[in-house]
């Protein structure tokens, strides 16, 4: 039920996720602790005098002032002891403020930890998590996992960077508490958090737009937690109470339970500010389902070309001496001078490029590809092409087979770690059998009287009509087709790929021999 729901939720918006990521995620994954807990396990790395109740008490327990109160200490320690000469080798330059050397050897900290959890269901969730169709994250964690999952993602650090860049909202992933890759980002301190606050207001409206046009699935916040609450406020002021109503159903809390719980979505609301926000709360105890539900998410382009041609009509547009490689026509003619462009922008050419039949490559050339091999990349076919083609005969196994992505078993491993490869498309190039290419049953009847009738495809062939010759050869024993005959007949006729009446019997014919030749024959 919670599958079938989610699904229905996600897919009412023409735009994709934006996750937004707290401390919770590098806990379940890497094991890194509490704020709480790294503030006391530094006290004891960084050999201060005195104990972490010292710190907390003068602090008044708010953990912002205990990490200044530590950091104004170990100021001192850091510079002048030789426990840190390394450290100070490495960073002496860089140590801007009197809390950087507590930043760099938190940033070393939390890079030390780079090593996931051994856990079969962990692993499982991160290989889906890489597949999900999303736009971008948000995160306040300082470690580097997310980077590491969504490897073409452009990053950027900190207010500074978020707020005097250009930012495209696709592929992106937004630090806004800092990385542990440039220490003196950390947001850790008072003071760090006092800075963050006085421009909280310039970064909501930077991502005002990402919060009213996608879906937001917040992972591992607690649904008070104050950095969220924060966010939330902020952006709250940039909008009329008429507008808040346009954040209904995108803002979606998932809750982890520690116990086992069938998952599900129900309404809720979450109070910001006085004012009433309506959110989804999904309650879940593992992210299998969630994250399969997103990586099985349509997208009609790889994400990394989506953001290359998104930044380059931002560059057109905006400058007048654009670097892009674009081009940009209103003249069909002019199309044959465009060598040198990466992407082309007909306006108001649609009609007249359909005329022309400007496409890539369809079905049609995949099945005739089967048959007469056109020397493509398998790897890219199998990437770039297969798991976005539609219809229900299809000819995997070729590039799939010649590409590797096959296992010992002739299927595509489940967790198989191809970005492209979504759940769905591994369920239904895993469940193709020979019994996949049988004619209606009302033929499937003469399955007996055909093999007694026959010994080889091609007495068939020579015997039968062109439309039983479609329908028959499916139901003869493995043993009698073979493939090079068949493969001959396929070749004689590929014009029956465009015959109105027979066109659907003959593509099944080429994924009956793709099956023989690449995958049974393998078993």
């Amino acid at each position: 039920m919670f599958i079938e729901n989610f699904t229905k939720h996600i897919s009412a918006f023409s735009t994709s996720p934006f996750l937004f990521i707290g401390s919770g995620f590098s806990r379940r994954y890497l094991g890194l602790p509490t704020w709480e807990l790294l503030l006391m396990e530094l006290c004891e790395d960084l050999k201060l005098n005195k104990p972490y109740n010292y710190y907390k008490s003068n602090a008044d327990s708010k953990l912002p002032k205990i990490a200044t109160i530590i950091g104004e200490e170990f100021n001192d320690v850091w510079w002048s002891s030789s426990d840190y000469g390394e450290s100070r080798d490495a960073f002496e330059a860089l140590a801007t403020t009197k809390f950087s050397p507590l930043k760099y050897e938190v940033a070393k900290k939390i890079d030390s930890k780079t090593d996931l959890i051994k856990d079969e269901l962990l692993e499982r969730e991160l290989k889906l998590l890489k597949k999900t169709n999303i736009d971008g994250v948000i995160t306040t964690n300082w470690d580097q996992l997310l980077e590491r999952t969504f490897a073409d993602f452009n990053k950027f650090v900190g207010q500074e960077e978020l707020i005097f860049s250009e930012l495209y909202s696709i592929g992106e992933i937004y630090k806004i508490h800092g990385c542990a890759s440039k220490p003196n980002s950390l947001v850790i301190t008072d003071e760090d958090y006092h800075n963050y606050e006085e421009r909280n207001e310039y970064l909501a409206a930077k991502l005002l737009t990402i919060f009213i046009e996608n879906p937001i699935v917040f992972i591992g916040y607690s649904l008070d937690d104050k950095n969220i609450q924060s966010i939330l406020k902020s952006i709250i002021k940039c909008l009329t109470k008429e507008k808040i109503g346009k954040l209904k159903d995108r803002l979606i809390f998932c809750q982890w339970s520690s116990e086992p719980v069938e998952p599900s979505i129900i309404d809720s609301t979450l109070l910001i500010s006085e004012t009433v926000i309506p959110i989804k709360l999904v309650t879940l105890h593992d992210f299998i389902d969630l994250f399969t539900i997103l990586a099985n998410n349509k997208r009609k382009l790889p994400i990394k070309i989506l953001r290359q041609m998104k930044g380059m009509v931002y560059d057109f547009v905006k400058s007048n001496t654009s670097k892009s490689k674009i081009y940009v026509t209103d003249n069909l003619e002019d199309l044959e001078n465009f060598h040198d462009a990466e992407f082309v922008y007909g306006v108001g050419l649609k009609d007249k490029f359909a005329a022309v039949g400007i496409k890539g490559i369809e079905l049609k050339d995949v099945l005739s590809d089967a048959i007469v091999s056109r020397n493509w990349d398998p790897v890219q076919i199998s990437q770039l092409c297969l798991p976005f083609l539609l219809g229900k005969y299809i000819p995997y196994f070729k590039h799939l087979r010649n590409a590797g992505f096959l296992n010992e078993n002739d299927l595509i491993d489940e967790n198989i770690d191809v970005v492209e490869f979504s759940p769905n498309f591994i369920k239904k190039v895993n469940e193709v059998t020979r019994e996949s290419f049988l004619p209606a049953a009302s033929y499937i009847r003469k399955r007996d009287e055909i093999n007694k009738l026959y010994s080889s495809f091609n007495e068939l062939k020579e015997d039968a009509n062109p439309l039983h010759i479609l329908m028959y050869t499916p139901l003869l024993s493995e043993e009698k087709i073979n493939t090079d005959d068949l493969c001959t007949y396929l070749e004689e006729n590929i014009d029956l790929l465009e015959n109105s009446s027979l066109g659907t019997h003959f593509r099944k014919l080429i994924c009956l021999y793709d099956f023989l030749l690449y995958k049974s024959n393998h078993s």
